[in-house]
């Protein structure tokens, strides 16, 4: 048996992500916080799909070595090649509203809830409920100590 305390520290590998990831990202300065984000104070509203259905092409998603490789469209198209995110879209409750703000290229994106919006997709639903949060906000969803 050997300690594991006493092995030299495993080489971190670089994560790779796909440049149409970093192409539609928000370039936040600092990583959020889901509980922070959840408890703004912003209004729910109804929007079409279709306004976010740009999103299923891009590469948001991590592959099982922590690359962001995976666009939504890939899993709707072989979900069982994705089993992690095929059972969190299965088990994604659609009765809470995404959280959205405007990327950089002035376009609505989701800060939280993608595997929600596919589940809709995938049931032919035409509307989401949305939270679209102010970019003067988003500083409030800032982890502690990162």
């Amino acid at each position: 048996m050997t300690d594991e305390s006493k092995d030299p520290p495993k080489e971190e590998r670089e994560i790779y992500v796909d440049p149409r990831h970093t192409e539609h990202a928000f370039d936040l300065p600092f990583w959020r916080d889901n509980e922070k984000l959840w408890a703004l104070d912003v209004p729910t509203e109804e929007m079409q799909i279709d306004e976010l259905r740009w999103i299923l092409d891009i590469p948001f998603w991590e592959n099982e070595q922590g690359d962001i490789v995976i666009a939504p469209n890939e899993v709707i198209q072989n979900a069982d090649q994705y089993p992690g995110h095929r059972d969190r879209i299965n088990g994604g409750d659609t009765s809470f509203p995404l959280d959205i703000m405007k990327n950089r290229k002035g376009k609505w994106l989701t800060l939280d809830g993608l595997h929600r919006l596919v589940k809709l997709v995938l049931e032919g639903a035409s509307t989401v409920q949305v939270r679209k949060i102010p970019p003067e906000l988003i500083h409030l969803t800032a982890r502690n100590n990162v």
